[in-house]
């Protein structure tokens, strides 16, 4: 999920301010004329979040939730807390089947623009939070959202922005909507889920695996720290230390061909299919990556790259769930993964 580099926001900056005035002012008089059905509602608040850019005091529980950062949504649909809009991350506005299932007969957030938010249609949604935890993390930004209604951003000491583990992005959402008691379950069972995953296929332990996407364009490696690589290690596997050597802070390293040798191992997930489910040509033409012996064993898992994911096929469905993760995506991506990956560790790839 990297993204370009946000441009600056100074110019929207004043009249975002002045409007997010307005609707304080406007919620201050509702609050005040509101007060005695909020008392119960509010039980357990004010509640102060800390987090990159400090802290952010919360004085009643959220009705009005804004979601901007990856997996931020479907963590707070995770919890019971439906947002009035959250970000769409793929550039094809839809909500996922496996977020609808989880979403019930509640009304389906509406989707709006990731990369750059418009603080105009954000601020007339009337929101009182906005999530911005699994997300670029610009001071700028995070300033004019937070001018708009409290805004809450990555957990402090966070240093991959786009790869807050899921369990913190699940607790900060719960503490600040008021539902702690339900994110400690939601996080127990999704654990509970993945390491009874383990224990049933004793053959992922200590297995080196090499995960990433291969496009035309580049070839990927996922880094530790990727929330996607964090879930094939507490199956069991190892991420594989020649890739592990190449950490830049960030949360996958390009790979250029000459060190292409370097992703050989027990086992490779890569994700390279395009947006009819065919093996990209790139990957078909490579002669380096065909040599490697964990490919040429067929010991390689195929999965959607991002045409796949921006598809409404089942693929898109898993690569989704995958990309996105946390409690919802887990849920749904493992009885599909653990397949995918035992056929390849037996050389059906």
């Amino acid at each position: 999920m990297a993204l370009s580099r946000i441009r600056s926001v100074a110019a929207v900056a004043v009249a975002v301010l002045a409007l997010g005035a307005g609707l304080t002012a406007c919620s201050e008089n509702d609050d005040t004329q509101n007060s005695a059905a909020d008392t119960g509602a509010s039980a357990g608040f004010p509640v102060t979040i800390d987090h990159l850019f400090g802290s952010t005091t919360i004085k009643a529980k959220p009705e009005r939730v804004v979601t901007l950062g990856g997996g931020d949504m479907e963590a707070s649909i995770a919890l019971g807390v439906v947002p009035v809009a959250g970000a769409d991350w793929f550039g094809n506005p839809q909500m996922r089947g496996w977020v609808k299932t989880a979403l019930g007969d509640r009304p389906a957030p509406k989707l709006i623009q990731a990369s750059e938010p418009k603080y105009e249609e954000i601020a007339a949604l009337k929101p009182d939070l906005i999530v911005y935890i699994n997300t670029v993390n610009d001071k700028k930004q995070f300033d004019t959202l937070n001018a708009i209604a409290p805004t809450i951003a990555a957990p402090a000491g966070t240093k991959n922005v786009y790869g807050v583990p899921w369990q913190d992005q699940v607790r900060e959402i719960a503490k600040a909507t008021g539902t702690a008691t339900a994110g400690e379950q939601v996080v127990k069972e999704t654990e509970t889920l993945v390491s009874d995953t383990a224990k049933a296929n004793p053959d992922f332990a200590g297995k080196v695996i090499t995960a990433g996407v291969y496009s035309a364009d580049s070839l990927n490696a996922w880094l530790p720290s990727d929330p996607r690589m964090r879930l094939l290690t507490s199956l069991g596997f190892k991420s594989n230390p020649q890739i592990d050597a190449m950490d830049n802070g960030d949360f996958y390293v390009k790979i250029s061909p000459e060190l292409t040798p370097r992703l050989d191992a027990d086992l490779i997930f890569m994700a390279a299919l395009d947006g009819s489910g065919k093996l990209d040509p790139a990957v078909v033409n490579d002669k380096v990556w065909n040599a490697l012996p964990a490919v040429k064993a067929g010991r390689v898992a195929y999965w959607g790259g991002a045409p796949v994911i921006n598809t409404a096929t089942p693929s898109g469905e898993f690569s989704s769930a995958m990309s996105i993760g946390g409690p919802l995506g887990i849920k749904y991506a493992l009885p599909k993964l653990v397949p995918m990956l035992k056929d390849a560790l037996a050389g059906k790839g």
